[in-house]
């Protein structure tokens, strides 16, 4: 069918995708009060030694650039592409390509360049499933397989609560109509629990400290019980819904 001669015959396709972390947000945008002190090279090659283990979102390939390309980046985050019949089969064995990508204050998730469409060249042989990690927010997976239109595969992960995998058990409503992703995962194993607090947040090396810090779970700068009380507390014990 058309469908498939169009997959076959092209070889760059893009990725349009939103979605929302609560952190930051602010009702219905969020901030970009990190942008500034953000690094300038990906922060998902990084273990941590109160982290009990690798995280999830654990990638070690390329991905930087040599300024931060836009004012309305909030952050980093890892783009996990899966090709896989169904969504309970989407695991990380059905990851075909990983891309760490910028989100901007509205939602939208963008190449290093800072404003294009990330782009890949992967056949997809099933369906796509798209996983968004952050570095400390519960990871999320599309609840259906992306739909394709001439080279673009689209996806909002933020308009309701059966667009992600798992349903409200696997992200939140924000506020005015928008889904995003928890908020507290500090360990980066997509669940939030008592760790988070003890291990993460509060360890000497993060608390009351500034700056870039998996513990500063509403994207202040700072690291100090606003992150606890605000962020952390409201999400103990909800777990990630992505397949493992």
């Amino acid at each position: 069918d058309n469908d498939s001669f169009n997959r076959i015959m092209w070889n760059n396709r893009s990725l349009s995708l939103k979605a929302f972390l609560e952190g930051p947000f602010n009702g219905s945008t969020m901030n970009t009060t990190l942008n500034g002190i953000l690094p300038i090279s990906h922060p998902y090659n990084v273990t941590l030694p109160y982290f009990g283990g690798t995280p999830e979102w654990y990638y070690t390939g390329a991905g930087s650039v040599t300024t931060i390309p836009n004012v309305n980046i909030v952050d980093w985050i890892l783009v996990d592409l899966r090709d896989a019949t169904s969504a309970v089969a989407a695991t990380p064995a059905a990851s075909i390509a990983k891309f760490p990508a910028f989100i901007l204050n509205n939602g939208t998730i963008v190449g290093l360049n800072g404003s294009s469409n990330i782009e890949f060249t992967n056949t997809i042989t099933n369906n796509l499933y798209v996983v968004i990690f952050h570095r400390n927010h519960q990871s999320i997976m599309s609840a259906n397989p992306l739909p394709y239109t001439t080279g673009v595969y689209t996806y909002d992960y933020s308009t309701g609560a059966a667009q992600v995998y798992g349903g409200s058990a696997g992200h939140k409503l924000l506020g005015s109509g928008i889904w995003g992703m928890r908020s507290g995962d500090g360990n980066g194993n997509g669940d939030i629990l008592l760790n988070d607090k003890t291990q993460v947040w509060g360890i000497s090396t993060q608390l009351g400290k500034t700056g870039y810090l998996p513990s500063d779970f509403n994207f202040d700068r700072q690291t100090n019980n606003k992150d606890k009380n605000d962020k952390w507390l409201p999400n103990n014990n909800t777990y990630s819904q992505v397949p493992n």
